[in-house]
């Protein structure tokens, strides 16, 4: 359900439909996504279409006004009046604030024993058929529980198989989404039919066109990284992001390795 409503956030979505869709009524669905999440439905849906909102203001150069209905709001003047009430600014400052350049520093980067490739690959992919487990929470924390979880699902259903890819996506931007709810889903590349079951999902990630980034380093410095990639390429590269998340291609095993030499490729999906 958090998958369909994050991939709908331009249509209506009412209570209703969507406690049909889930087989609850619509009194223990609503008692059950609370529990779950710690906010109604209203304020998770109402929360991810200003999040949303704030990264095509961010990164795009769509008017003010699309972006309301691409995000589902009915009237620009009611993104407008969330939007400040949420972040405590108009969308327009927002957008003002958020275009300067954050300068790259490369000596810094060297002394964290970093390395980014800062010319990516620009590549066609084919789609990826993944089993994952989305968890919320500081991505520090919460990749690890979900990689915990999906590992044993993939050991118990005798899945690893030669040539899985290990892939992480992070769906919210620190800088804008409160900690505890960062969603982050830990995903592997599986061949034959897999049933979802208990807290471990099935979904494709999209094909298409990629910039692909490769940076050798700490997962802790790739915040740092995403706002190179966002902040200085992407302005300068022509191009413009496509509508899904970005994700990250894990190739090395980070339990094997120091941090110094984790190996990532980032992949930034383009129209």
């Amino acid at each position: 359900m958090l998958v369909y409503i994050s991939e709908h956030l331009d249509e209506k979505l009412e209570l209703e439909k969507l406690a049909a869709m889930s087989n609850f009524s619509v009194f223990h669905f609503h008692r059950i996504f609370k529990a779950f999440l710690n906010e109604p439905l209203g304020a998770f849906v109402c929360r991810l279409r200003l999040d949303y909102a704030a990264k095509l203001l961010e990164f795009g150069t769509d008017p003010i006004n699309e972006i309301a209905y691409r995000v589902g709001f009915d009237v620009p003047s009611s993104l407008n009046k969330a939007f400040r009430k949420r972040f405590g600014v108009a969308p327009a400052e927002f957008r003002e604030t958020k275009k300067m350049l954050i300068p790259f520093d490369f000596i810094n980067l060297n002394n964290n024993g970093m390395e980014l490739n800062l010319k990516p690959q620009i590549k066609e992919i084919k789609e990826k058929k993944v089993v994952y487990v989305q968890a919320i929470g500081q991505y520090a924390d919460s990749a690890g529980q979900a990689w915990d979880q999906l590992c044993e699902f993939m050991k118990q259903e005798k899945l690893f198989t030669f040539g899985l890819e290990t892939i992480g996506i992070g769906h919210d931007d620190p800088s804008v989404t409160e900690g505890d709810k960062l969603r982050y889903d830990a995903c592997m590349t599986v061949k034959k039919d897999v049933q979802p079951k208990g807290n471990v999902g099935v979904k494709v990630i999209n094909g298409g066109k990629y910039a692909i980034f490769k940076y050798k380093g700490p997962y802790t410095n790739l915040e740092q990284v995403y706002n190179f990639i966002f902040k200085n390429w992407l302005p300068a590269s022509g191009y413009e992001l496509e509508d899904w998340p970005c994700f990250e291609k894990y190739v090395n095993n980070p339990e094997k390795h120091k941090p110094e030499n984790y190996k990532t490729h980032i992949y930034v999906p383009l129209k």
